[in-house]
């Protein structure tokens, strides 16, 4: 629940939320399941013949937006069964900020979780933060992520189009959400989530193919309706409307299509409708071919492909799309093919940005951090997540007052972690082992430097030589990486002092920012083929020791030492903008992360391995 003050009284009052039973009920009979709240397991016990599990809590369990909850489900196996166990995870921010004061319930496939819920309002003095040191500093992301937890995205697309594997790749999740490539009908209320990223929903809607012309009613309906919610988290915050590329003479748009494209303003509002085209690989393909039948020749270069690539995307679907519709919807052909897969990139980049000029701010945060593709997107978030309240803390002092260093670390890494959004299920991004290697990474910039003129970051491809680096320096694919001495694992004894202004201070807390941001984008693209995969600390620390012997790092922590800024002027405050220029140095000429994915050599990132 949202923390409210009051005129009459210095207290601030917050409700917290209890459990007092978790029920799940599932169509086929499970073996087990356990409650996880944070690190603290709660088993479920057997009613109804295996088909629903229940456990009652005496005390009720507390719980807190910090805290991450998930059930571990265990599968009965038999001959005809042979289900993998599965891991549900219950977003906090969803169940701290229901509205119903009883009950939350989640679906889950097949699966229906209901816990209930009990509330208590506590009162406490904001003044008095050395007792609950973190409670009155609360991550900004919490604040948004309780208006809108998740970016809410209706697909529309016959079967066979590709909504799967698009939905996999963009988002990073193992498994098809998609309803109509299971067994039974697509139902277009269903909120379809994942397990292995739990900042989207999907709802999934059949194309308007002949003979389903009630389709087109039941999308019109649900869309709609989902306009009238007064609540950001239950509006719709994008359409992806998808066509399979037709072949040449082939039809794009059916009857139902036409209707909606024509009455699209009525039935969307300021919903963004991005038109994509999925299986670009199979035009690439056909045009190759036939260029290459014409020239009598096994080779055709792909960059004289591509001209004619675009002239017949243009023909084929462009075209017929704006005869009907007219120009300006935002439109983008896509492949899941790896030589075509920064089309995905381009994908959510249009998303992002049109979701971005039409709907509340909160939405385009979520769409940033549900989308594991796009470093750029992620990048803006965690700027404008920053400079919205802790960022500016480092020229007024006036959040962080009274407050150790270590706090203060902490829920500014909070933040940007949140915005990245790995599938990292161990939280080992928020583990006190990898704040401290990123804390203790700043300490030296008091020490001025100057970084070799050879090795100065120049741009693009800077990020995949430090990585490649750091796995040429193994022994092997599968050698465990040593992090650097001075970035052990015991703090540097500063982090214990309270806040001070002071230049020193601010020179550690925008190295910490810029630092943090920069070791998200190696990691995003160290796991970009396997974002679905849990996140190991081998992967990030190959991440960690990559970015801390780069160029790059060295140029980061230079500049700042040489920065003698802490000036507002005509509403520019020159602290926030370097520490923008600072991340936003590898941005401009930053290939997309499969291209830099491809640069890497072989490394073994399956196995795990301790700090």
């Amino acid at each position: 629940m949202s923390a409210h003050s009051s005129s009459q009284s210095p207290l601030s009052s917050s409700q917290d939320v209890q459990i007092t039973y978790v029920e799940l009920t599932n169509f086929k009979p499970l073996k087990s399941a356990e409650l996880w709240i944070g690190d603290h397991r709660h088993t479920l016990l057997l009613h109804q013949r295996g088909k629903v599990l229940r456990a009652e809590f005496a005390p009720a369990l507390q719980l807190t937006s910090r805290e991450q909850c998930r059930l571990q489900i265990h599968h009965k196996r038999g001959l005809l069964s042979r289900k993998p166990d599965e891991t549900i995870t219950l977003n906090s921010c969803d169940i701290l900020s229901t509205t119903d004061d009883r009950e939350f319930v989640h679906v889950h496939r097949d699966m229906q979780i209901v816990c209930g819920i009990s509330r208590r309002e506590t009162r406490r003095d904001p003044a008095d933060c050395r007792g609950d040191a973190l409670s009155t500093l609360e991550p900004t992301t919490e604040e948004i992520l309780r208006k809108c937890p998740r970016f809410r995205i209706l697909v529309i697309g016959r079967t066979g189009v590709g909504k799967s594997s698009l939905i996999q790749q963009v988002f990073g999740i193992k498994e098809a959400l998609v309803s109509h490539d299971r067994p039974g009908e697509a139902n277009i209320d269903t909120e379809l989530t994942s397990p292995e990223n739990d900042r989207f929903i999907l709802h999934d809607s059949k194309g308007f193919e002949p003979g389903e012309e009630g389709n087109y009613s039941t999308v019109e309906t649900f869309i709609k309706r989902r306009r009238a919610m007064p609540n950001l988290k239950d509006k719709l915050h994008a359409v992806w409307l998808c066509f399979a590329m037709p072949y040449a003479g082939g039809r794009l748009l059916e009857a139902g299509v036409e209707s909606f494209l024509k009455s699209r303003d009525q039935i969307l509002g300021n919903i963004p409708l991005i038109i994509v085209f999925t299986k670009y690989d199979t035009l690439f393909g056909r045009v190759r071919y036939n260029m290459r039948r014409a020239n009598a020749s096994a080779l055709v270069d792909d960059s004289l492909v591509k001209p004619h690539v675009e002239s017949d995307l243009r023909t084929l679907c462009i075209q017929p799309i704006e005869r009907l519709a007219g120009v300006g919807i935002p439109h983008i052909a896509v492949s899941n093919q790896y030589q075509h897969k920064d089309s995905l990139v381009k994908l959510v980049e249009l998303t992002y940005k049109h979701v971005s000029e039409h709907i509340p701010e909160e939405a385009s945060t979520v769409t940033a951090m549900a989308q594991r593709v796009d470093p750029k997107s992620k990048v803006t978030e965690s700027i404008a997540v920053g400079k919205k309240r802790y960022w500016k803390a480092l020229a007024t002092s006036s959040n962080f007052k009274g407050h150790t260093m270590w706090d203060c670390f902490h829920v500014i890494h909070n933040d940007i972690i949140n915005v990245w959004n790995f599938h990292d299920p161990s939280l080992y991004l928020m583990s006190k082992d990898f704040r401290t290697l990123v804390t203790n990474m700043v300490a030296d910039v008091e020490v001025c430097s100057t970084p070799n003129p050879v090795t100065t970051l120049t741009g693009g491809g800077s990020f995949v030589a430090a990585i490649t680096a750091a796995v040429g320096a193994l022994a092997g694919p599968a050698a465990p990486i040593v992090v650097p001495i001075a970035a052990g694992l015991v703090l540097v004894a500063w982090v214990y002092t309270v806040y001070e202004q002071s230049r020193v201070v601010q020179q550690r807390f925008m190295a910490y920012i810029v630092d943090l941001t920069h070791i998200m984008e190696m990691l995003l693209i160290i796991t970009a083929d396997n974002s679905h995969k849990p996140l190991n600390r081998r992967a990030i620390k190959l991440a960690f020791t990559s970015y801390s012997e780069s160029s790059t790092r060295a140029q980061v922590h230079a500049e700042i030492e040489n920065f003698e800024g802490n000036r507002v002027l005509h509403g520019r405050d020159d602290t926030l903008e370097k520490i923008e220029s600072l991340i936003q140095l590898t941005s401009n000429s930053m290939p997309t992360v499969f291209q830099d994915h491809a640069q890497i050599p072989p490394v073994d990132l399956d196995q795990d391995e301790v700090w």
